[in-house]
């Protein structure tokens, strides 16, 4: 069966709503849950059944277990395949790019949403998956639990999962194991000698680096073996390739996940070892945060809920989608495992909403609109439950309203106390508040911004000096219109020439070089570079477009700008790489803040600075609005006049 990719959800979706309706019937002639799903997948598998019943009946005791528990997994799962996706793939082996970029050019990308376009093909794996295939797969498997003394522990549950899994998405299925163990056979010696899980994770991780992010193309999971080879894509991606090498190896390990980011209202994934010294998951990302036993990593990403992908279907939340529905696409996919408690422990949010029959969901504020992370338990009181969430976050509870959500409830906070706050707008109690960005600033973007930490920026007469110092950056600017005064330089130096020094210490991301008669940069005065080795990179700096940015890896780089005009220049704005999500002149801003009735308007302005005034009322949310561009906004509360958004609250 071909589908074309705008169909993908929407049938993923009625696949597993069949498979919920589904498993219910076999209990009519079964005693035992797993004893159901064995036999259903037996049923779905047609006429591949006796290769299925091969791999069960030619095992005993624990090995039979394990092959049970890999057919049971198998229930609904299917590749997607087609001639669009291989020829995306050709296009990626044709990465990096002369310039040594792995980013596809304008062409690539045309051409690869083209590709993207094509039909694709749904092979579900009861049907097309050989004996021969599973059992090989099993085999590698349980080799490598025997293999390595950090497994000697491993429950056969543990291993199941960890180890055992012979797919991760909608990928094709291929023989992976080998193929990465022969990647990485020069490292082979280095994970043998590993003391523990998380050692060997370490040379793994060390080893493969980061994937070179790319988000043009909107396709399926890749397949295994060409994320070695061309080694682009995004978390998804880089996660898989993680647990592919690491199960290779017999290293435990999974991939945790949030649905809805509480900081910017995207998907977020990353991966997890098994610690088999104190039996704790271990969070880590390639580059950031290599896997290390020192301590359980904070990536400082607000979570809100933490799921960890599963072989096995959660029976449990299988229950709560059979009862609703209109359950929601998001929380719809039965291989997710609440793990919350792993990184907040254990904790409940009670609390007043006005729904009568509705299911209540917590939801996450976007731009788009309320999005559901969890499901939430009634009260005898008919109050929401919420079990085992981040504290310290603005959620709001939301029931389901046509194709969107409608909030039930007030904004709330789970304090680390264990108490709830509500969000209630006390109109009694206005203060002022100077409000300088629309959304949070995630860590990203906090990197980046630091990247021009030193910085050095001079003016001068010629485009060889002599040069006179104006500003040396020593903490990341508060707005990314980094403000440098000239104008007590004397009128007679004539000064017609800037040169950026970039860090000593790191790479620089500069966005743009801006030079203005005024203080808030209205009145620009044109500029161009004139360094020796012109570039189109060099352009990104004075293209008029704080956006486009180019990185130097170069620490201490010499790059000197023309000033192509004779008048008086009172300030020299030095752009860091951002986003773009700062309060700046003349543009239109509204500031709502959330009552019973919906958001309700406190006003527009259109700001005469960097920052913008408004009269608010305390224990409200807010919700900053750039009525003239962009779309990056989210909720925020005030606390002695500073904003603080989801990002800005908690302990850590």
């Amino acid at each position: 069966m071909f589908l074309h990719s705008h169909q993908l959800q929407d049938t993923i979706l009625k696949n597993w709503k069949r498979l919920i309706l589904a498993v219910p019937l076999a209990f009519v002639s079964c005693t035992s849950m797993d004893d159901a799903l064995l036999e259903q997948a037996i049923l779905q598998a047609e006429s591949n059944a006796p290769e299925i019943e091969k791999v069960l009946s030619a095992y005993v005791g624990e090995k039979k277990e394990a092959a049970e528990y890999l057919v049971r997994g198998m229930l609904g799962q299917f590749s997607l395949t087609g001639p669009g996706l291989d020829s995306i793939e050709m296009l990626y082996r044709e990465l990096p790019q002369p310039n040594g970029s792995w980013k596809l050019d304008s062409l690539q990308r045309i051409i690869g949403k083209r590709y993207e376009r094509y039909p694709q093909r749904r092979e579900t794996d009861l049907q097309t998956l050989t004996s021969d295939y599973i059992t090989r797969n099993i085999e590698d498997a349980w080799s490598m639990k025997e293999l390595r003394g950090w497994n000697k522990d491993l429950s056969l549950a543990e291993f199941c999962e960890l180890l055992l899994p012979y797919r991760i998405g909608n990928e094709p299925v291929t023989e992976w194991r080998d193929a990465y163990r022969n990647a990485l056979d020069s490292i082979s010696d280095k994970i043998d000698a590993a003391a523990n899980s998380v050692e060997a994770a370490a040379v793994i991780s060390q080893s493969l680096g980061e994937i070179h992010y790319t988000r043009w193309l909107k396709i399926p999971d890749r397949p295994a073996p060409s994320l070695l080879e061309s080694p682009v894509g995004y978390c998804r991606e880089e996660c898989a390739r993680n647990l592919y090498a690491m199960r290779a190896f017999g290293i435990p390990t999974a991939i945790d996940e949030y649905l809805v980011s509480p900081a910017n209202g995207t998907p977020h994934q990353w991966n997890v070892v098994y610690d088999n010294i104190d039996r704790r998951f271990r969070l880590f990302e390639n580059a950031e945060y290599p896997p290390t036993r020192d301590s359980l990593h904070n990536d400082h990403r607000r979570k809100g809920k933490v799921y960890r992908r599963t072989l096995s279907m959660n029976m449990e939340r299988l229950e709560k989608l059979r009862e609703i529905p209109d359950a929601p696409q998001e929380l719809t996919y039965p291989r997710l495992k609440d793990v919350t408690w792993e990184y907040f422990g254990h904790n409940k949010a009670e609390v007043k909403v006005d729904a009568k029959e509705e299911t209540v969901y917590l939801g996450i504020f976007t731009p788009e609109g309320y999005r559901p992370i969890d499901i939430a338990e009634k009260s005898r009181s008919g109050n929401a439950v919420f079990r085992d969430i981040e504290p310290d976050l603005i959620y709001i509870p939301i029931v389901r309203k046509g194709t969107g959500y409608s909030v039930c409830g007030n904004p709330f906070m789970l304090l680390q106390n264990g108490k709830v706050h509500e969000f209630i707008p006390d109109m009694s109690r206005m203060g002022k508040t100077s409000l300088t960005r629309k959304t949070g600033l995630v860590r990203s973007s906090f990197i980046r911004m630091s990247s021009v930490v030193g910085c050095k920026i001079q003016i001068g007469r010629t485009e060889n000096g002599p040069w006179i110092d104006v500003d040396s950056i020593e903490r990341m600017p508060e707005h990314n219109f980094y403000r440098i005064p000239v104008g007590r330089i004397p009128k007679e130096f004539k000064a017609r020439y800037i040169r950026v020094i970039t860090s000593p210490f790191h790479n620089s991301q500069i966005g743009e070089v801006i030079v203005s008669e005024d203080s808030l940069a209205i009145h620009r005065l044109p500029i161009s570079s004139v360094t020796d080795n012109h570039t189109d990179d060099m352009n990104k700096l004075v293209d008029g477009d704080i956006l486009t940015w180019t990185i130097y890896r170069s620490f201490g780089k010499s790059l000197v700008f023309r000033i192509d005009s004779d008048k008086k220049v009172d300030s020299i704005f030095f752009i860091p790489r951002n986003d773009d999500n700062y309060v700046v002149p003349e543009e239109e801003y509204e500031l709502f803040y959330f009552a019973r009735a919906g958001w309700k308007s406190l006003g527009r302005k259109v700001s005469e600075g960097f920052s913008i005034d408004f009269e608010v009322p305390a224990n409200a949310v807010l919700w900053l609005r750039n009525l003239t561009k962009g779309r990056e906004e989210q909720i925020f509360i005030c606390r002695d006049g500073k904003q603080l958004f989801n990002t800005d609250l908690g302990g850590d």
